[in-house]
């Protein structure tokens, strides 16, 4: 039974893809997507955070996604978009790790800035966008990083006001 298992999963050396095979991520949803700094060091501080929020918001104007709340912490990025049918949320996330890593490596940085791959969850009906946009710009708070969300300034939303 467990080596049946394990065949039913074999990679051949390369890992499995986190993306769903056949789903439209083009489509208009609402999507939230999560990546880290390479071994989750602590590499997203002062500018680099800075240019990673410009970036952030620069490239979702650009490709036309509602930015719903962002929020750069010192090791991972949380991101909830829109797509409105516009843009593929998956090609704005390679675009901002590949410019960042450009400006990382600007700035002194060397090797990899982000890990492999990232995570993305399409919100269903039943999930409500507001309260994910809480639950990410609460993050720093959580982590010790500001009193209040209002306080942190690597995060926003277009949705709900910092208090």
């Amino acid at each position: 039974m467990i080596y049946e298992r394990q065949s039913r999963y074999r990679s051949f050396g390369k890992r499995r893809s986190l993306r769903l095979q056949h789903f439209d991520y083009s489509q208009p949803y609402i999507v939230h997507l999560i990546w880290g700094t390479f071994q989750r060091r602590d590499l997203l501080r002062g500018f680099l955070a800075a240019d990673t929020v410009e970036t952030v918001e620069d490239q979702a104007r650009k490709m036309g996604l509602l930015l719903v709340a962002y929020c750069v912490m010192p090791d991972h990025v949380h991101i909830l978009v829109s797509s409105e049918g516009q843009a593929n949320p998956l090609t704005f996330v390679e675009r901002v790790k590949g410019k960042t890593t450009h400006q990382y490596w600007r700035r002194g940085g060397l090797g990899r800035l982000w890990q492999r791959g990232f995570y993305d969850h399409v919100l269903r009906s039943s999930e409500a966008a507001e309260d994910l946009a809480r639950y990410i710009l609460g993050n720093p708070v959580r982590k010790g990083l500001a009193d209040s969300p209002g306080d942190y300034p690597f995060s926003g939303s277009a949705i709900t006001d910092l208090p």
